[in-house]
């Protein structure tokens, strides 16, 4: 993920850089470009193939309000456009209002950006470079704003249309991860873990859209087993902040574990 932003970033400086010359390409490459490079930004904002879908529609969307609003106001137009870039990573946010708050920041990072590069057109290479890296963290900052790996929003959109154990081993499922996301994990662990989320994903697709054997596709076991896997990498932490009282810690945590899980299935 910090890869990502830093690609984000990247991508972000020369996005504007871009954006402040699209007059010299004319109409169709001014367009071409707008789009091609919020789509991209989107995907890299996003980051999972859950919602992938969205988050091109919603670059495009973004690119095309920012095309009809640049010439009248550029500041409200490159906020709309780093909201709906942003659009996707907002949706994966545990709440109505962190949703709010992170389109929000996200409209007021592309404004701030927009800003920035205006106000300092026509400077010397130099200062100009450093305008446009200075606007694009600006555009960045949403990245701060803490949402739902893309595992974990997939795991809550199947739980939320599942139904009876299966709905409640899917939102085992999402604790889980988000405990692990958090975790000290190595890295090849992370990635069979990956792997193994990535089956229950497929899994319950299949069994809610009636494909398949539905007993084969029971993922029980495999949430079971990713718990144990959850509470296990737990109780590593545990061990290594406080060896003197791993025992009532590892109890804590399970009981909380099992806490969360419960106030999740009440969430509608």
């Amino acid at each position: 993920m910090r890869f990502r932003a830093w690609m984000f970033v990247g991508g972000a400086a020369l996005t504007l850089a871009l954006l402040g010359q699209l007059d010299a390409f004319g109409p169709v490459g001014a367009a071409a470009i707008t789009v091609g490079s919020s789509v991209v930004l989107a995907l890299l904002a996003h980051g999972g193939t859950s919602l992938a879908t969205e988050a091109v529609a919603f670059g495009a969307g973004g690119a095309l309000a920012y095309e009809a609003v640049r010439s009248y106001l550029p500041l409200v137009g490159m906020g709309i456009l780093l909201a709906a870039i942003f659009g996707t990573r907002a949706m994966r946010s545990r709440s109505w209002r962190e949703l709010g708050f992170h389109v929000a920041f996200a409209f007021a990072g592309g404004a701030a950006a927009s800003w920035v590069v205006r106000a300092n057109a026509g400077l010397e290479s130099t200062l100009w470079t450093v305008a446009i890296v200075v606007a694009a963290l600006l555009a960045s900052l949403p990245w701060i704003v803490p949402t739902d790996a893309p595992r974990t929003f997939a795991l809550r959109r199947l739980s939320a249309r599942a139904r009876g154990p299966a709905r409640f081993a899917l939102l085992r499922a999402v604790v889980a991860h988000r405990r692990l996301s958090e975790a000290d994990v190595p890295e090849k662990m992370r990635r069979r873990l990956d792997r193994a989320f990535d089956d229950v994903i497929r899994r319950s697709e299949r069994r809610l859209d009636a494909r398949g054997d539905r007993a084969q596709l029971d993922v029980r076991d495999s949430v079971d087993q990713l718990v144990r896997v959850a509470r296990l990498a737990v109780a590593r932490d545990a061990l290594l902040e406080d060896l003197d009282a791993p025992a009532q810690r590892v109890a804590a945590e399970s009981d909380t574990l099992e806490a969360e899980v419960m106030a999740l299935g009440e969430v509608r």
